[in-house]
């Protein structure tokens, strides 16, 4: 069956945008020029801005498709599981996962966001506050099923959030600890924690 105009296009875009974020993750996007990107993906620099009008726009396509895909997969997630304990668990292994499956748009989401302006990043940045807002309730719901008290719920899942996205600077997908390894290590070490009182004074401590 032949492709329709549309399909060809959305086609092409899907591999310009996929070749495009390996390029900005190895090289970074201030030192990527447009001719590196157009030579990459085989085109001449007309082409791509027959695609994009300017390499910004290269990157806000690929950021937010990257974040319709986090946000899609919590929200199925939530709509699917009913469970606090499990629901969180498999939070944490989608994140872990996608990264292995995805990591070059996962690196630039966190290195080169604000690289975006205006409405780019605004747009980014309302997606992100969504993103925390699914973690957030179910780090409640689990927090309310152990019965316990916590302080800061929007910073705590934040700092779930940060286990998670941080991985890249050590993990290897290619090494021994498998992923829904590392996502349940993930699980155990944060919410082991869950129980320790917040001390009122805690730099006072050191």
């Amino acid at each position: 069956m032949m492709l329709t105009r549309k399909e060809i296009t959305e086609q092409r875009v899907q591999e310009i945008t996929e070749i495009a974020s390996r390029l900005l993750c190895e090289m970074g996007y201030e030192r990527t020029s447009v001719r590196d990107l157009a030579e990459a993906t085989g085109m001449t620099k007309a082409g791509l801005y027959y695609y994009f009008q300017n390499k910004e726009e290269l990157l806000y396509v690929i950021l937010d498709n990257y974040m319709d895909s986090l946000l899609q997969g919590v929200a199925s997630i939530e709509k699917q599981e009913p469970d606090p304990s499990r629901r969180l668990r498999r939070f944490i292994l989608f994140q872990v996962d996608l990264y292995c499956r995805d990591m070059h748009r996962s690196k630039l989401i966190i290195h080169d966001e604000n690289c975006l302006s205006g409405e780019w990043l605004r747009t980014i940045k309302d997606k992100q506050r969504s993103y925390l807002v699914y973690w957030k309730r179910a780090l409640d719901a689990y927090c309310q099923k152990k019965g316990i008290d916590l302080p800061y719920p929007s910073a705590h899942a934040m700092i779930l959030i940060g286990m998670c996205n941080w991985i890249y600077q050590w993990y290897s997908p290619q090494g021994d600890l498998r992923p829904e390894v590392l996502a349940e290590l993930i699980y155990q070490r944060f919410l082991h924690g869950l129980r320790a009182p917040l001390s009122p004074n805690p730099l006072g401590s050191l």
